[in-house]
């Protein structure tokens, strides 16, 4: 019985010593966030939105093997972490790994590891804290635009919505054709030097634009200073914060935008000149197209000189001894004159028209007769001239060429005129070199004619006489 005893004794103290160390104090984790394993005593900062790599390292610092092995973070997402397989051997490591996507703001939590010793019916446990910080930079801009005058007044509104501090925020529009220190960001050109977290400031703008739909695109920049870790544990510098905001206005047309600029037509009206050679008095040029008034008798009338602005007048008249001379008229559109003045007797060789001739129908054969004068065509009216003037005897007051009563004073000197050639008047038997001489001082075009018939039609009539006596 003594001998049973003793093999029992030595073989529990053997039992005891391969279990021993097995317990919660032989398993230990050790975390490191993005390579640093110090983050619970200083978290790394990380990018929101970036990789974070946590590896979780255990040691079985016991004589047992650990089975089924799990470790739950608050800091992950989910909170489970899994690993390649739950069971740890004796005086063995582990490691798991963890990757997820950045959350804002500080991420520190307390993970535990927990596996079982079958064969002690113990549970080894292990804990670690660990964590990093979120880096938002979050920069927003919104704007409003209001429209008066022809102008624009554009209001943007640049806020912080992240977790760090923004330096030196820009704001500027692409569409608009705005200058330098265009933009005004409570007293300074452009730009918010400091821009807290939840902060928000405005910034406005003016510009004169043209009638019609425009667009704002406002374009804001900024930093928040701060570099971040990757994945590897390299330091990654801070990056330009963008945002982006847009707006169409319309600008309304000015009122009576649609007459502007109409012009109102000049009117005029203007009186031919007269021309005469001794009394003969021009005919008026018609106002804006319309007819002329026939010019009266003179001595030996001229051709009359043509109005300006509207209006175009042309007088002829010859007149000798005993004969009126005939005047005639056209305004600027070309319609035929009126007769010289109601009344007066007709004018020897004057045509339909009030044209006259140049040669009186009497005249013998070898006295070529001119051709009248030609009317030029009246040509169409155009927007703007001055109504026509009524074909009178006696031409209508127009603007410049005297008023009524100098008129029909006129108009009885002229029938005076008349009256007195009409008396000083040849008779028709005066003789073929009287009437050549007449006809040659009605028609001044034909002086030079007229002198050399009378040098040659003597000569010509001595040397048929001279011929007729030497036969």
């Amino acid at each position: 019985m003594s001998g049973g005893l003793l093999v029992v004794l030595l073989v529990l103290p053997g039992a005891a010593a391969w279990a021993g160390g097995s317990g919660d104090g032989a398993l230990r984790m050790t975390v490191t966030v993005d390579g640093r394993s110090d983050s619970a005593e200083r978290p790394p900062a990380v990018r929101v939105g970036a990789q974070v790599v946590k590896r979780y390292l255990l040691e079985n610092l016991g004589e047992a093997q650990v089975y089924g092995v799990r470790i739950v973070d608050p800091g992950v997402p989910g909170g489970a972490v899994r690993c390649p397989r739950q069971r740890l051997a004796a005086l063995g490591e582990l490691e798991c790994v963890a990757r997820f996507r950045a959350l804002p703001g500080v991420r520190l939590a307390t993970a535990r590891a927990r596996g079982d010793v079958p064969s002690l019916g113990v549970l080894s446990s292990a804990t670690a804290r660990s964590g990093y910080v979120g880096v938002a930079g979050g920069l927003t801009l919104t704007e409003r635009v209001s429209v008066g005058g022809g102008r624009a007044a554009v209001t943007y509104t640049v806020a912080n919505r992240g977790n760090q501090v923004l330096h030196a925020v820009r704001v500027e529009d692409t569409a608009l054709p705005l200058g330098p220190g265009a933009v005004d960001c409570g007293g300074r050109a452009g730009t918010v030097p400091l821009l807290p977290p939840g902060a928000s400031a405005r910034c406005t703008a003016t510009v004169l634009r043209p009638p019609g739909t425009h667009r704002s695109t406002g374009l804001a920049t900024g930093s928040d200073r701060v570099p971040t870790l990757d994945a590897g544990g390299a330091l990654v510098p801070a990056p330009t914060l963008t945002a982006r905001s847009s707006a169409a206005f319309t600008i309304p047309a000015p009122p009576g935008g649609a007459g502007a600029g109409r012009g109102s037509g000049g009117s005029g009206a203007s009186a031919g000149g007269g021309g005469s050679a001794r009394s003969g008095v021009a005919g008026v040029g018609g106002v804006g197209g319309g007819s002329g008034v026939a010019g009266v008798a003179g001595t030996s009338g001229g051709a009359g000189v043509a109005g300006a602005a509207g209006g175009a007048g042309t007088g002829a008249g010859a007149a000798g001894a005993g004969t009126a001379g005939a005047g005639v008229g056209a305004g600027a559109g070309g319609a035929p004159g009126a007769p010289a003045v109601p009344g007066a007797p007709a004018v020897p060789g004057a045509v339909p028209g009030g044209v006259p001739q140049a040669v009186p129908p009497n005249a013998p054969p070898s006295v070529p007769r001119a051709a009248p004068t030609p009317v030029p065509p009246t040509p169409a009216r155009t927007a703007g001239t001055v109504p026509a003037a009524p074909s009178q005897g006696v031409p209508e007051t127009v603007p410049g060429t005297g008023d009524r009563q100098q008129q029909q004073q006129q108009q009885q000197q002229d029938q005076q005129r008349q009256q007195r050639q009409r008396a000083e008047a040849v008779p028709d038997d005066e003789g073929f070199l009287g009437r050549l001489r007449r006809r040659a001082r009605e028609a001044h075009e034909f002086g030079v004619v007229a002198m050399l018939l009378l040098l040659l039609i003597p000569a010509a009539v001595a040397a048929a006489l001279l011929g007729s006596r030497v036969k």
